[in-house]
């Protein structure tokens, strides 16, 4: 019968869809791979890895955005550990493409970003934490982030 048809091929319908979805992962997770490494030059290669610093291996995550909702990734990298975070015990790097399809490094400094809701020119404004009771607050310029709030020593 169509019913026993059916039933029979219900394995198989299953194993291809599992088969699909992981394929279309996969797929992602290359297409990931492949912005992180053109955005940092080859430093860092996945969403998350440990690159050799410091004489050790140091821990890192990558995670693709659109901060400013153009279309066009951004990729920001932190790194923990205090190797390269000092007292903040995270590195953060953050790689905009720019007008010329360059990707340039923003920030490349200990701290921890956390994405602001105020805006400028389309991206938000990042205020990098760490030990202490000031952050100093990223904004936009058009180009590239630049300090807008200090904290004094």
């Amino acid at each position: 019968t169509a019913m026993h048809r059916v039933k029979n091929s219900l394995p198989l319908i299953i194993v291809t869809m599992l088969l699909t979805n992981t394929t279309l992962a996969q797929a992602g997770k290359a297409e990931n791979n492949k912005i992180i490494s053109e955005a940092t030059n080859g430093k860092y290669s996945a969403l998350e890895g440990s690159i050799s610093e410091c004489d050790e291996q140091q821990d890192y995550t990558a995670e693709i955005t659109d901060l400013n909702k153009d279309g066009q990734p951004e990729v920001l990298v932190n790194i923990s550990g205090s190797c390269l975070g000092g007292m903040a015990g995270s590195f953060t790097d953050l790689y905009i493409k720019n007008k010329t399809g360059k990707w340039v490094s923003q920030f490349g400094f200990p701290g921890m970003p956390e994405i602001l809701k105020t805006k400028n020119k389309g991206y938000p404004d990042i205020e990098i934490g760490g030990p202490g009771f000031c952050f100093p607050v990223w904004r936009w310029d058009g180009q590239k982030y630049k300090v807008l709030k200090k904290c004094k020593e």
